[in-house]
């Protein structure tokens, strides 16, 4: 009852000044919690990296539909800023710290996107598909789980699903964020490739290691379904990594 109220007095707040709240909780926070952990882009990363192993990749498919070009605009200008940073042991990757804020003067262009939980378009849309591949490169390196929110509702079916269920994250800026903490004794770095109908992750280090396995477990109900997803390390250690979820569409 007291959590219905507060959604419904939070509703009532314009969104500029809810954004410049959330903005300033999460400033209050990183200061809190120690901002320097938060990684930052090296002065000359290529040079570092040219020699690091290409541990793992994972490609998606990008679907073309409404608003495509602004989606692969935006995809494309998200990964210019996530590729060659490193990801020191102990620091932790943040997907917004790096993009930075989605908007037109950053750059971003109108994109399709999942809004109050509908396909529509905004300013920076289609960057959850970066954030997700990001999200499955982490888990599959070992990576702690600092901040990941899956998505409320299942929107999609499986021909024109993305991300697999349980290995999404969304991102909303000043709201949600994805941060992974590397917990390893090496340094890591994520490098993405955008194509014109695919995207394509990679983890490297310069210490090669074994990724862990992935597993994902769903259970449907009525309205909705829950995705528990596992991960099996390199010495065969199997851990729940997540228990989401999601809407389902009403049946007809």
């Amino acid at each position: 009852m007291i959590g219905a109220i507060r959604r419904t007095l939070r509703h009532k707040i314009p969104e500029p000044i809810r954004l410049r709240v959330a903005l300033a909780r999460r400033r209050l926070g990183d200061e809190a919690f120690g901002k320097s952990r938060l990684i930052v882009r090296k002065s000359n990363p290529s040079a570092d990296l040219a020699s690091w192993t290409k541990v793992l990749s994972v490609t998606q498919t990008i679907h073309r539909g409404d608003h495509w070009e602004g989606k692969l605009a935006n995809l494309r200008l998200a990964a210019e800023r996530l590729n060659d940073a490193i990801i020191m042991p102990g620091n932790i990757f943040s997907f917004w710290a790096l993009v930075g804020a989605p908007a037109t003067a950053n750059g971003f262009q109108i994109g399709r996107s999942i809004r109050n939980d509908a396909l529509g378009a905004d300013v920076g849309g289609g960057l959850c598909q970066l954030s997700g591949l990001a999200y499955e490169l982490g888990l599959r390196s070992g990576m702690d789980v600092a901040e990941r929110h899956a998505h409320s509702r299942d929107l999609y079916t499986e021909a024109t699903r993305l991300t697999p269920l349980g290995l999404d994250a969304t991102v909303v800026w000043g709201y949600k964020d994805l941060r992974l903490k590397n917990n390893l004794r090496f340094p890591i770095s994520f490098a993405f490739e955008v194509g014109p109908d695919r995207v394509a992750g990679t983890a490297l280090s310069p210490t090669p290691f074994q990724s862990a396995g992935l597993e994902s477990l769903r259970t449907d109900e009525t309205h909705r379904c829950l995705v528990q997803t596992f991960r099996t390390g390199p010495a065969g250690a199997r851990a729940l990594i997540s228990a989401d979820i999601y809407l389902l569409p009403a049946r007809t």
